[in-house]
């Protein structure tokens, strides 16, 4: 497997995107991850087809990409904020020993260990505001389960495991409105009954959350 990162032209503004090659993949593969255009291909591709794929999506994932920057989720500064249920909550950074007991983070050297470590903050501060919904759709669904787990998870809003009598909901969630949490809440909840995406799977999710179609979508920004 080779890693690369890559450039492309796209109407006078230029697309970075990460392109894996893989020995043992027959086709062409391309995603958003994270905010970033993951793309893969068989290893013996050539760079002309790997860009003629590109091009076909490219419209599509850029659209995506700006909407997504017109719905930021949280800024790191001083101000900064974080979206908690889709309203801005204004949020400290600092260097030093962060409180546990409320929304001051810390700052640390790499970006990537900041975010990383507010969502582990989040995550303890609303944990409760997430079960409180859990336990209102138990009630609702009447269904139960032993174990929940809040945490950040990159490509997934939420996980049910019916063997283990678990579910584990994502801490992104925090950011959009509360019926997208429900929404993914009745979708896990549902896996306890149905534990595939069968038909009857997806009536059943539907006939406690009508629209969690629009929730889905809402979800992709």
């Amino acid at each position: 497997m080779q890693k690369f990162k890559k450039k492309l032209s796209y109407k006078g503004e230029t697309v970075e995107y990460n392109l894996t090659l893989r020995d043992n993949q027959r086709s062409f593969r391309i995603r958003n991850d994270n905010d970033k255009i993951e793309v893969s291909a068989p290893s013996h591709s050539s760079e002309w087809e790997i860009e003629l794929f590109i091009y076909k999506y490219i419209e599509k994932f850029i659209k995506m990409l700006n909407l997504r920057k017109q719905y930021i989720k949280f800024a790191i500064g001083n101000p900064g904020f974080v979206k908690i249920f889709d309203k801005e909550v204004a949020v400290k950074f600092t260097d030093a020993v962060e409180s546990k007991n409320d929304l001051v983070f810390k700052l640390y050297p790499e970006l990537e260990d900041t975010v990383k470590h507010m969502y582990k903050k989040l995550a303890l501060l609303y944990s409760g505001e997430f079960k409180k919904r859990v336990d209102h759709w138990k009630a609702i669904m009447q269904l139960d389960f032993k174990n929940l787990s809040i945490k950040e998870m990159k490509r997934k809003w939420g996980v049910c495991y019916p063997q283990k009598s678990k579910i584990v909901l994502n801490i992104r969630l925090l950011h959009y409105p509360i019926e997208c949490l429900d929404s993914v809440i009745i979708h896990e909840l549902a896996h306890l009954v149905y534990p595939n995406h069968s038909k009857d799977f997806k009536y059943y999710v539907l006939k406690f959350c009508p629209k969690y179609k629009t929730y889905n979508e809402l979800l992709k920004v």
